[in-house]
């Protein structure tokens, strides 16, 4: 009859088996995601926000679907921090900047739907829904720039509305790949 502890020892010998063959399958994995992202219009930006997140795909390899899941992700975080930068900045400013930054944030509420959207679309890998998400996403950063525009004030939020707009058409460049 087999002691307590062997039956302890096999699985636990398992457990460590495949912990040491993880960090291989990331290593793998990340060099996936770059070999993905070269062929995105943002390739640093997709390897970047990617990459963080490769970890939790170390159990499967990496595609296309994978990575833009991860930009995906990637994007409602970005969007959420451009959300709490509006309500941030928006003490002390002017009131037209104020209402710029209620637009601003009126319209990132809509760019998280859209990515709701995304997500069921990716389920179903239809590239044309994924592709219409990411442009009313897009339409979203340029509506809060253009209303800036608009009231004659400077746009605090540019920089998180660019870099939103860049991993929008990196979506849009991954979709073409599912």
């Amino acid at each position: 009859m087999a002691r307590p502890t062997s039956r302890i020892m096999l699985p636990l010998g398992l457990v460590l088996a495949l912990l040491a063959m993880a960090p291989a399958a990331v290593v793998a994995n990340e060099q996936m995601v770059a070999q993905i992202c070269k062929s995105t219009p943002y390739p640093e930006l997709c390897t970047a926000t990617a990459g963080k997140q490769v970890g939790h795909y170390a159990a499967s390899p990496v595609d296309a679907l994978a990575v833009l899941n991860m930009q995906v992700d990637a994007f409602e975080k970005r969007t959420a921090a451009a959300r709490a930068r509006v309500g941030k900045v928006s003490a002390g400013v002017t009131p037209k900047a104020k209402e710029a930054l209620d637009l601003c944030d009126n319209l990132y509420n809509d760019v998280i739907d859209a990515l709701g959207a995304a997500r069921r679309a990716i389920v179903f890998k239809d590239a044309v829904t994924i592709r219409a998400m990411m442009s009313m996403a897009a339409q979203a950063m340029q509506g809060c720039d253009e209303k800036f525009r608009q009231v004659g004030e400077k746009n605090p939020m540019t920089r998180f509305d660019q870099s939103l707009l860049n991993i929008s058409e990196n979506c849009r460049a991954l979709s073409n790949k599912i």
